[in-house]
């Protein structure tokens, strides 16, 4: 696969909390690297509206002409926040943090889409792909198309320096991508009328469109260390949220030195190599390999094709 290498990336993840729950740090610095960076799209999660420096960071940004997606859990801290006047590009419900005792309260996601709605945002849905979660993916497309929201997200998968064994088992398999598509049914197309798509995984953008009816616009092979870039709660930066190795940080180094670094050369050449797990598959030059940092975490080595492709095609 060979791809233009981009002097910056285009897109960020930025992580305003840690998995214990403190706040990102120095994040004035941050946000002025990503504005100064040229960074055209941050997209702010694991809490972002609950951090004591919210109005600030989105500010900066603004202020850099870079645009912000935020993602909100929908808690009561959160909704406070989003009394005041933010800068805040789209917002997207985190439709996961609905969900416990295997269960989704369609009656509370409403209700608190409801009350976005008053305040004057126009909010998405986002549910990040996990085997706990996938399952509810088709009465959620309902609920929007019920509802009037106009846009769903199935994202990336992070994996943070919290990363385990233990959390294997929340990660998606071919197997789990089969029952899905049983439980989508025959006519897709009817269960995302309406609904503007952005799905990150190939395969499971195939489920919801078998037939090929959309391009892939956003599709060129795994974008890591290229388009994509992640920043931890540490102000690390990262080649993708799903790929946590290093390049350095934020605070005290422009993203233009750190994009330029032999650790991100080295990254982009790997995923410029074709898998073994890849080797004479029919599809390979569309997807290029799939999520490369997810594969590399979860079988442990460079070689294997995406955790979600069930073999090489013919």
């Amino acid at each position: 696969m060979t791809l233009d290498l981009l002097d910056t990336p285009l897109r960020a993840t930025w992580d305003l909390h840690f998995a214990d729950g403190r706040p990102a740090r120095c994040v004035a610095a941050v946000a002025e690297a990503l504005g100064e960076g040229g960074v055209f799209y941050v997209t702010l999660d694991k809490r972002p509206l609950a951090h004591p420096e919210i109005a600030l960071i989105l500010s900066r940004l603004a202020d850099t002409g870079c645009r912000t997606l935020v993602v909100c859990s929908g808690d009561e801290e959160e909704l406070r926040t989003l009394k005041g006047p933010l800068s805040i590009g789209s917002l997207f419900l985190d439709a996961a943090s609905f969900i416990g005792g295997g269960k989704l309260d369609f009656v509370r996601l409403g209700e608190v889409l409801d009350r976005l709605r008053r305040r004057g945002f126009d909010p998405s849905l986002l549910l990040t792909p996990l085997r706990g979660t996938i399952g509810f993916l088709p009465d959620l497309l309902s609920f929007c198309r019920e509802r009037g929201v106009g846009k769903f997200k199935l994202p990336n998968i992070g994996i943070d320096a919290s990363f385990c064994h233990s959390r294997r088992d929340d990660f998606l398999s071919a197997e789990d991508l089969s029952t899905l598509k049983e439980s989508v049914g025959d006519d897709p197309p009817t269960l995302r009328r309406g609904i503007a798509l952005e799905i990150h995984d190939l395969f499971l953008w195939e489920i919801l469109f078998p037939g090929g009816e959309e391009g892939r616009s956003e599709y060129g092979g795994c974008q890591a260390g290229n388009s994509l870039a992640h920043v931890d709660a540490e102000g690390m930066l990262h080649p993708c949220s799903s790929w946590p190795s290093p390049l350095g940080s934020l605070v005290g180094a422009s993203l233009a030195e750190l994009w330029q670094s032999p650790l991100r050369m080295a990254i982009r050449a790997e995923i410029a190599a074709i898998p073994a797990g890849c080797a004479g598959c029919r599809d390979y030059p569309l997807c290029f390999g799939g999520c490369r940092g997810l594969s590399r975490t979860l079988r442990g080595n460079p070689d294997g094709r995406d955790s979600l492709c069930s073999g090489t095609r013919s």
